[in-house]
């Protein structure tokens, strides 16, 4: 029985690693073309292109991971099917059952590789894409969340920059309070401190504000008073809110932070939710390709099989985005909603593989 389970799992390992290389080329190709159009927009070098194409490759890989396992376990079975192996293990005594364990733990521990490998360095990929996409606005600013403290490096031009720390900002109004704010340039470095203030359109207005040469040591009282930016208001909220750049060993941490700033959504926990049980979700989807496919014999024509396992993929995809979309509309629990998108696959493939247990 061993040797049979470690065959299967290596049968499994095979297969998802042939179908991850061919895919992953496939939509890397179109990524390329994507891509293709930046560099003739921004004249990038071949370098930079092979670079940002190798930057992209983590999370095209876990992107189609879902899509990978339907069409591997389609082939595994079918390879089974066709050398008549699955009839072998079913003569000595496998139920679907049995035979769905070793195919499951490759594919759980093949998810789990990726969540602990993948994950992080697709995040840390994306933010170095991200970076070199818009290097020139990077250039300018850059905003960093801190201990519950939003700091922001502001580059006005080559001799003025300014750093800014903010401990508490609504950031729907832009309503800002508790600031402190160094501005560097080549006449005069200056201290500012203001108890409240406002972002709108490019201008820092600020209320109760104190000014502290540091050349001349000396301190300014004003009621008022304004700062050139060039930076907006979407600019913070991209920084804050690209969730999908964050590891999944930052999620609870940076949830917290959303929260703080009034930004976060059952969008993002749903996402996140998926995100860590997705090695789950993926062995559950292993066990709903097992029933559809295990019921097909040998004569039959694989495409059949093919065309219903990425049809029940396509479906599940689209059931995903549907709670999604209504989980955010409709103030949908998050984990009541994790739980129908993970249950109603797994009941059409216990009904399948029932199905076949009892024929």
């Amino acid at each position: 029985m061993n040797r049979v389970n470690f065959y299967l799992i290596k049968l499994s390992v095979k297969y998802i690693s042939i179908n991850l290389l061919i895919i992953s080329i496939f939509i890397l190709f179109l990524n390329l073309i994507d891509l293709s159009r930046i560099i003739n927009s921004e004249n990038k070098s071949l370098t930079e292109f092979i670079i940002l194409s190798l930057l992209r490759l983590p999370s095209i890989l876990i992107e189609i991971l879902p899509f990978v396992i339907i069409i591997a376990i389609s082939f595994l079975l079918r390879n089974l099917i066709n050398n008549n192996e699955l009839i072998s293990l079913r003569n000595i005594g496998f139920s679907i059952f049995d035979i769905f364990i070793p195919i499951g733990i490759s594919v759980f521990f093949i998810g789990m590789f990726f969540l602990l490998f993948l994950n992080p360095l697709s995040s840390n990929f994306e933010l170095k894409f991200k970076k070199i996409i818009n290097q020139n606005q990077e250039s300018l600013y850059s905003i960093k969340i801190s201990n519950n403290e939003m700091w922001i490096r502001n580059k006005i031009d080559e001799e003025k920059s300014n750093f800014i720390n903010i401990k508490n900002i609504d950031l729907q109004s832009m309503k800002i309070k508790k600031i402190k704010i160094l501005s560097i340039n080549n006449i005069s470095d200056i201290f500012i401190q203001a108890d409240s203030g406002s972002l709108d359109n490019g201008i820092l207005n600020l209320n109760n504000v104190t000014i502290y040469a540091l050349k001349t040591e000396k301190y300014d009282f004003l009621d008022d008073y304004k700062i050139k930016l060039n930076f907006t208001k979407n600019n913070i909220l991209n920084s804050i809110t690209n969730y999908k750049f964050i590891p999944f060993y930052n999620y609870i941490n940076h949830t917290n932070t959303l929260k703080k700033f009034n930004l976060y959504s059952s969008e993002i926990g749903l996402y996140y939710i998926s995100e860590i049980l997705k090695p789950l979700f993926i062995t559950m989807l292993t066990f709903v390709v097992i029933g559809l496919s295990g019921k097909f014999k040998r004569n039959e024509n694989f495409f059949k099989v093919l065309f219903l396992s990425i049809s029940i993929g396509f479906i599940i995809f689209l059931l995903k985005e549907i709670i999604m979309k209504l989980t955010v509309t409709l103030s949908i629990n998050i984990y009541l909603s994790y739980l129908i998108i993970f249950l109603f696959p797994l009941f059409i493939g216990l009904y399948q593989v029932v199905k076949i247990e009892n024929d």
